[in-house]
């Protein structure tokens, strides 16, 4: 599915559908390669997408191969035209699968894993440091049904919201995808 274009406030349409009813809508799942193609429009947004990239790589290398990011904030928006800004950074919710080596072997998850994960993936104010994003995390099978699902409605929320008017928008979500986040990279180095 390619993303909707910006509406006249520099939103994406929460809907991009003919109707109030049609499965056509936020969050709109796309590759990374689109979404480079989409929003990757700057330099400044490039940079931001390689940084999404080297944290997805760092995901990749430790295992975490499985799994879904939300993105957000003024990245998914066209803050340039509306606010006369670049984005700061760029919002990421990730769901993500348990590496399959600490699911055939638990007991390796304390302490190496679990210190990755909290430490690395989930460490929030490292990844605004060194990555440009404003990262959260959980584990899916790390939490019962309910409270996945709690997550998942929270972060809907939070995300089809403007932060100051609170208007309605759409959002992107980016399946983890190793072949196509080096498509993607390829694509940021040609433009």
């Amino acid at each position: 599915m390619a993303l909707p274009g910006f509406m006249t406030s520099g939103l994406l349409p929460p809907i991009a559908g003919v109707d109030e009813v049609d499965k056509d809508r936020s969050p709109y799942i796309i590759t990374m390669a689109d979404l480079v193609n989409a929003l990757g429009t700057t330099p400044r947004r490039q940079k931001l997408l390689r940084n999404l990239l080297a944290y997805r790589a760092l995901m990749y290398d430790h295992g975490y191969v499985a799994g879904i990011q939300f993105l957000d904030g003024s990245f998914v928006e066209d803050v340039e035209r509306h606010s006369g800004r670049e984005p700061g950074d760029i919002d990421v919710f990730s769901l993500l699968s348990i590496p399959q080596r600490y699911v055939q072997s638990p007991a390796t998850w304390n302490p190496d894993g679990f210190n990755f994960w909290a430490g690395e993936i989930q460490n929030q104010p490292l990844n605004k440091s060194r990555f440009e994003l404003d990262t959260y995390a959980v584990l899916i099978e790390d939490m019962p049904f309910v409270h996945l699902v709690k997550d998942v409605m929270y972060w809907y929320s939070l995300f089809s919201h403007q932060k100051l008017t609170f208007a309605w928008k759409g959002f992107v979500a980016v399946l983890l995808d190793q072949g196509q986040d080096a498509d993607a990279l390829l694509a940021l180095g040609s433009q």
